[in-house]
């Protein structure tokens, strides 16, 4: 039997005030996401035990039925693994972000990151890999040595290694500082300064680049800083095919989770649409999928929407979950009928956030269709947290889940 698992990281979310107190999952119309939650098994995922919420990378982690608590470090070291970058087991990766800073008005600029530097964007302005490799050389001819090495990723997401590292602070991903004074979220912890002489000095570095020089007078945001976050040591998984005693394949576009499914042997490919259409995205997402799963009995599909701090936002989320039900997971649905011996499982988890965020978080809803025990249950039943959350199963542990559902896997 073909398996497709399909997680969408960042599509559970808050109820909003925009939306009358609901989530975009609950305003959205999703009929295929629907169809998989009347008919098949609905209900929510957790993880036993504190202190790790099913954010992006650690459900990815969990859904290929590795233990998080055992296995998860921080997403610095996955995505190392998603560039092929070799780490050393006393050595500690960074995701190290492009983003644009700036001085409060009536402050004087400098390199320090005091009380007056607010973090206005965190992709500073959405700058290309080619401009970001040309700005991380330059960091890593000036800042790098023995001990401290940049590497590039891809758009505004890139690497820095610290060799012989000390991986235990607190960082913040920089997407949830976007619009606020950055004193309250600098690194905290053992050798942290070490950590925030580097953001600092990243400044002096970038400031008067050639690449910026030439987005500011293209009216663009410079990448006039670095900020380090993620720190984890490399992790080793136990093979997946060795686990389940079958192959898979990721389709996914962040290196993060590429990395995680090397981490666990498994082939990771990545996917792009064409141009900036998260239509065209989403198409190739279901047309690679089922091509692959009539390759590879496992295809693993991991689709990102990353929250916007915009007004307005959420309304647009739920607009692009519409997108995303009927170009994407109507698709599957569709070929899981058909094809009379698949079974599709979609997991929706809310995307990051501090600690204290996640408290409350909402649930993480799934649905399971296995196509040959495909009935009607309940025709009223709605894809969402809130239904998900008050399911009848209640909430599973998500990687004891995910063991008896692969380890059933037909060889």
């Amino acid at each position: 039997m073909k398996t497709i698992i399909l997680q969408g990281d960042g599509i559970a979310d808050f109820p909003s005030p925009e939306l009358g107190g609901r989530t975009p999952l609950q305003v959205a119309s999703t009929p295929s996401l629907d169809f998989l939650a009347s008919h098949g098994e609905f209900g929510s995922l957790k993880l036993s035990g504190a202190g790790l919420p099913l954010t992006g990378d650690v459900t990815h982690l969990a859904l290929l039925g590795y233990d998080p608590h055992k296995y998860y470090s921080g997403p610095g070291p996955l995505a190392g693994a998603g560039l092929e970058v070799m780490l050393d087991q006393q050595d500690v990766a960074f995701i190290c972000n492009i983003v644009t800073l700036a001085t409060e008005p009536g402050q004087v600029e400098g390199s320090k990151l005091d009380a007056h530097v607010i973090l206005e964007d965190d992709t500073a302005g959405g700058i290309s890999t080619e401009e970001a490799r040309e700005l991380v050389e330059a960091a890593n001819e000036q800042l790098g040595g023995e001990s401290i090495q940049f590497y590039t990723g891809t758009g505004s997401r890139h690497l820095m290694v610290w060799v012989g590292g000390v991986g235990r602070m607190t960082c913040n991903d920089p997407h949830f500082v976007i619009g606020q004074l950055v004193s309250a979220f600098l690194p905290q912890g053992e050798k942290a300064d070490v950590l925030k002489e580097l953001m600092e000095a990243s400044r002096v570095v970038l400031r008067n680049h050639p690449v910026n020089q030439e987005r500011i007078d293209a009216g663009l945001k410079p990448g006039n800083g670095l900020w380090l976050w993620g720190p984890g040591k490399p992790i080793e998984l136990p093979s997946f095919k060795e686990k389940f005693g079958v192959i898979g394949v990721t389709l996914s576009n962040s290196d993060l989770h590429i990395g995680i499914s090397r981490c666990a042997g498994m082939k990771g490919l990545n996917v792009d649409g064409d141009g900036d259409s998260p239509s065209s995205l989403f198409k190739n997402y279901a047309e690679s999928a089922i091509k692959l799963s009539a390759q590879v009995p496992v295809v693993y599909l991991h689709v990102q929407e990353q929250p916007d701090l915009r007004e307005g936002y959420r309304k647009e989320k739920a607009s692009r979950l519409e997108q995303f039900d009927q170009e994407l997971v109507g698709p599957l649905v569709k070929y899981a009928q058909e094809s009379g011996d698949c079974r599709i499982l979609v997991v929706c988890n809310r995307w990051g956030g501090s600690q204290k965020e996640q408290e409350g978080a909402p649930s993480t809803p799934f649905a399971l269709l296995e196509s040959e025990k495909s009935h009607g249950k309940n025709s009223d039943v709605h894809f969402n947290e809130v239904e998900a959350q008050h399911s009848p199963i209640g909430a599973k542990d998500a990687t004891r889940f995910m063991n008896g559902f692969l380890g059933k896997s037909p060889k």
